[in-house]
């Protein structure tokens, strides 16, 4: 059954500072993303530092990050894997820019796959290939080639990066597994790529963030957990897809994956720039119980006494977003 909140049972408790109403926030700078055409707003607070970066948006889905995300046999997501490798890598022609994942989808799959059937070591000629921003990398004989899995409940699929990092020392896992953070679940935002507004008023890789669905009325919080392309302001982890959705079964291919994409709705999103330093000694890897824990903290040092204070500071400024 869904529920109005997809928070922990914390979401009613009562915070002990000042109360903190919409009218102590007032809009500092606004601007607007790009091609999107989205409106940014900067709220900052009468007194203190404790800055906002508001704007709503559809939201795409982000699988990086997850174990199954990835699978060299099943490249376009049919059967195994909850993504097609196009969205792992690039596939260009010598001397080109131009991405023929975006272009010339079948060609781009049959160049990964002769470079697939080599053991990654040969790239057909007249192509070249970029994938370590997002696939793991192991040496093998001297060359760095994508990470598959060997062992365990994920064998056979390529190990998938985030930008953000569980930052852990020694065993990292195989893949590097244990230091990403997993779209399946964590909660989390991919802040777009380039230079843009969003970046300007302060957001950062390892923020916390607040989303409310208007639709099913649904608030989660989260963390910018990657980086996307510049094209695109809304883009969540699988994990937080689901939880605005109110889904409950996560997914098992490319195509269970999308249908959690928000088409039909504009997701309110309140990023708080700064946050990524805020109590992130002793919580990681990252959770979405210790990413509420914080963002609980904050709210509370910020003088909001409910959550439901934020939720109502962030529809106060909705109408100055269209």
């Amino acid at each position: 059954m869904k529920t109005a909140y997809s928070l922990t049972a914390t979401l009613s408790l009562l915070f002990c500072s000042s109360f903190v109403n919409a009218q102590n926030y007032t809009i500092a700078q606004s601007g607007v993303a790009t091609p999107q055409n989205k409106k940014v707003l900067l709220l900052k607070p009468a007194t203190g530092q404790n800055n906002i970066v508001l704007f709503q948006t559809q939201m795409r889905v982000n699988t990086d990050g997850s174990p199954s995300s990835y699978h060299p046999q099943d490249p376009v997501g049919k059967v195994k894997a909850i993504n097609n490798v196009c969205n792992a890598i690039t596939v260009r022609k010598i001397n080109s820019d131009s991405n023929l994942c975006f272009t010339n989808f079948s060609k781009a799959i049959q160049v990964f796959e002769h470079w697939r059937d080599t053991g990654f070591k040969t790239v057909p000629a007249g192509f070249r290939i970029n994938w370590k921003n997002v696939l793991a990398a192991v040496n093998m004989d001297g060359t760095d080639v994508p990470c598959v899995f060997k062992t365990g409940p994920h064998l056979g699929y390529f190990g998938s990066l985030t930008a953000l990092k569980n930052d852990l020392t020694g065993d990292l896992g195989e893949c590097q597994l244990k230091n990403q953070v997993n779209s399946m679940t964590v909660p989390a935002l991919v802040l777009v790529g380039g230079d843009n507004v969003v970046k300007t008023f302060g957001a950062r890789v390892g923020d916390l963030l607040v989303a409310f669905n208007p639709k099913t009325q649904i608030v989660t919080t989260a963390i910018i957990g990657d980086t996307g392309p510049p094209d695109n302001l809304g883009e969540g982890s699988v994990n937080l897809n689901m939880k605005l959705k109110g889904e409950t079964v996560p997914p098992t291919t490319k195509q269970e994956a999308f249908k959690l994409s928000i088409t039909d709705v504009k997701v309110l999103v309140a990023i708080i720039p700064g946050s990524r330093t805020f109590q992130v000694q002793n919580n990681k890897p990252y959770t979405a119980e210790n990413i509420d824990a914080r963002i609980k903290n904050w709210l509370e040092q910020a003088g909001f006494e409910t959550r439901a204070e934020f939720i109502t500071l962030m529809k106060s400024f909705q109408s100055n977003l269209n």
